[in-house]
């Protein structure tokens, strides 16, 4: 009795595996022409009505999509306008409370001021008219254009020192 031998079995040869797939390869390109070619067929039998429903379908999906970028565009402006338009608000109430405050401050110093001045022992006294001082009116000429000064070209103003830093 002879034992038998076991022979694994051996990979195909790379020249035979690269025909196999250059034929495969070519089958679906053919293939593929002839489901072309089939799709020309039937795109040219296509009725007019089709077509034109076809192309009213095209048609009416842009204008959907631009009419619902435009609602959104409009909605979201008028739901930011009134919330910009409420912090807007919100910064001039407290602006004016500010300003009252401001006023009130100011009106209290001025009194505080007031009944200081009003003490003897600050040393301060009511005008008097022999404290006054009046100046003498002064005659003031209007200065007069001569034409010389309108009449000569203007020149660029160049600085011999710089202007500014």
């Amino acid at each position: 009795m002879t034992a038998a031998r076991y022979y694994p079995p051996t990979p195909e040869s790379s020249g035979l595996k690269e025909s196999r797939r250059r034929l495969r390869r070519s089958q679906q390109i053919s293939s593929n022409t002839k489901n072309n070619a089939k799709i020309k067929q039937i795109n040219n039998k296509i009725p007019h009505s089709l077509q034109f429903l076809l192309l009213i379908h095209k048609s009416s999906a842009t204008l959907t999509f631009c009419l619902v970028t435009i609602t959104l565009a409009v909605y979201g402006w008028t739901v930011q306008a009134p919330n910009l338009w409420s912090q807007e608000f919100q910064k001039l109430t407290k602006l004016q409370r500010d300003e009252r405050h401001l006023v009130g401050a100011n009106e209290a110093l001025k009194h505080q001021l007031a009944q200081q001045a009003q003490k003897p022992i600050v040393g301060l006294s009511d005008p008097h008219p022999r404290d006054l001082i009046f100046l003498p009116d002064v005659k003031v000429t209007p200065l007069s254009i001569t034409n010389a000064t309108t009449s000569t070209p203007k020149k660029p103003f160049v600085a011999e020192a710089p202007v500014a830093y």
